[in-house]
C-alpha cells in the first residue's frame, strides 16, 4: 500500500493509543497468573496480537508447539525463556527480519542452563529442554528485552537465580516497566550491585487485568508534529491526551527533548534509553534553525530493528531534501528550510512510515510512502488519526 500525504495534519486532539510495551508485559503476567486474556488488549497492534496468540498456544501446550511471533522482537525475546522455563519444546516461526536479529546471547544463556536452541538466522527458531536455575550473566549494552524475558521466566524455576549485568544497562526504563508489572503480579525481585536476585518457585498472582496506559513512543509522533509547528510559527496545534507524566516509559523523555530542541545551538541526544524515538527525532532535528546541528549518539542497536533504522532514516531524510549524515552509532542532522517532498520507502518499518508522514508538515510538495501498511505493526489506526487531525491522505493499493 502506498500513502501520499497531500495535506499534513495540523490541528485537533488525539488520545494516545495503549502502550505496546506495557501491553506485552501485562499479557504475559496475566497469562502466567491464569487469567483469561481472550479479549484483553485487543486491536492494539500486530505485535500484541502475536504475543496473545503465542501465550494462548503455550497455555494449552501438550508436547511440542508451533509459535508465530510474526515480526515482534518483544514477543520472541520475552517468550523464548518463558517457554524454556515451562519445559515446553517450541518452534518460533518468524517473519521479516526477525529471525536474523541478534539472539546469540539468549542462545548461550539457555544452553548454559539445560536447553538447546538453534543458531541465529534459523527459521523456525527451535528451543528444546527445560531451563535450570542459576547465574545468568549478560552485558548491559545489549537489548533490555533479554533481561525482561529472563525476569519473567526465572521465578517459574524451582531454584533461586541471579541475573548479573556487566556494565551499564541500556534501555533501563523498559526493565523498570517489567519490574513494575512483576511486582503487581506478586513476583519478588531484589536488585543490588548490578544484579537482579530472583527467588524460585514463585507463583504469578495478578488479580485483574489492568487498564493499559497511553504509549509515549507513538504519542511522540503527534508531539513532534505539534512542536514543529511551534518552531516554524505555523498555524495549528495538536493536543495529545492519555499520556501519564509519572510513567516509567523511557520515551516520556520526548517532552524534555522538544524543549531542548527549541533552544539555539548544538544539541546532543543520547539514544541509549530511547532508541524508538530516533526516527521521529530526525524530523524534530530537521525543523530546528537552519544549519543548527543535532547529534544523535549511542544508537547502533537501531541497525537490528525491523529495518536498519539508521540507514532507513538517512535514506528518507535525504530523499525528501534534508541534511543528514549516517555515522556508525548515530546521526548528525542539520536544520533545513523545508523538505522538497518525493517518494520514500518505509522499509516495511512502522516507525519509518510514521516518521515520513510527520515530515509532510515541513514539505513543499506531497510525500508518498511506499509499503505504508507497516504502521499496522504498532499503530493500525495511524492514518485514520492523521486524517482526523486535518491531514489529507491518498491511498493506492
Amino acid at each position: 500500500m502506498n500513502c501520499t500525504i497531500v495535506k499534513p495534519a495540523r490541528t485537533g486532539s488525539i488520545k494516545a493509543i495503549p502502550s505496546k510495551s506495557a501491553a506485552h508485559r501485562w499479557l504475559i503476567a496475566a497469562a502466567l497468573s491464569g487469567l483469561d486474556i481472550t479479549e484483553y488488549a485487543s486491536g492494539i497492534s500486530k505485535d500484541i496480537d502475536a504475543t496473545k496468540a503465542c501465550l494462548n498456544v503455550i497455555g494449552a501446550a501438550e508436547g511440542k508447539v508451533q509459535l508465530e511471533p510474526e515480526e515482534s522482537g518483544s514477543t520472541l525475546r520475552f517468550l523464548v525463556p518463558v517457554a524454556a522455563a515451562l519445559g515446553i519444546d517450541a518452534d518460533f516461526h518468524c517473519k521479516g527480519r526477525l529471525a536474523d536479529r541478534p539472539m546469540e546471547i539468549m542462545k548461550n544463556l539457555l544452553e548454559d542452563h539445560g536447553c538447546t536452541m538453534t543458531p541465529q538466522g534459523s527459521n523456525p527458531i527451535e528451543i528444546r529442554g527445560k531451563l535450570t536455575s542459576g547465574e545468568y550473566s549478560l552485558p548491559g549494552n545489549v537489548s533490555s528485552q533479554y533481561v525482561t524475558g529472563l525476569l519473567f521466566a526465572l521465578p517459574l524455576l524451582e531454584g533461586d537465580s541471579v541475573i548479573r549485568i556487566e556494565g551499564e544497562l541500556q534501555s533501563r526504563p523498559y526493565v523498570d516497566m517489567t519490574l513494575e508489572v512483576l511486582e503487581t503480579a506478586g513476583i519478588e525481585i531484589e536488585e543490588k550491585d548490578n544484579c537482579f536476585y530472583v527467588k524460585g518457585a514463585q507463583g504469578y498472582a495478578l488479580k485483574k487485568l489492568p487498564e493499559i496506559e497511553g504509549d509515549w513512543s507513538n504519542g511522540a509522533f503527534w508531539l513532534v508534529l505539534d512542536a514543529v509547528q511551534k518552531m516554524r510559527a505555523m498555524f495549528g496545534h495538536i493536543e495529545v491526551t492519555g499520556l501519564r507524566s509519572a510513567s516509567v516509559q523511557g520515551d516520556r523523555e520526548i517532552k524534555r527533548i522538544i524543549r531542548e530542541a527549541m533552544k539555539p545551538g548544538v544539541l546532543v541526544i543520547d539514544a541509549g534509553d530511547i532508541p524508538d524515538l530516533v526516527p521521529i527525532l530526525s524530523i524534530l532535528a530537521s525543523a530546528r534553525t537552519i544549519g543548527c546541528k543535532t547529534y544523535i549518539v549511542n544508537a547502533e542497536r537501531l541497525r537490528y530493528k525491523e529495518s536498519d533504522r539508521l540507514d532507513a532514516v538517512t535514506d528518507v531524510i535525504r530523499t525528501i531534501g534534508g541534511n543528514i549524515e549516517d555515522l556508525q552509532d548515530g546521526l548528525i542532522i542539520e536544520g533545513v528550510e523545508a523538505f522538497k517532498g518525493g517518494v520514500v520507502d518505509s522499509y516495511s518499518d512502522h516507525r519509518i512510515a510514521m516518521m515520513a508522514a510527520v515530515a509532510a508538515i515541513m514539505s513543499k510538495a506531497p510525500i508518498t510512502i511506499e509499503r505504508a501498511e507497516a504502521v499496522n505493526k504498532s499503530y493500525p489506526s495511524f492514518f485514520e488519526d492523521y486524517v482526523s487531525l486535518g491531514g489529507v491522505v491518498e491511498i493506492a493499493e
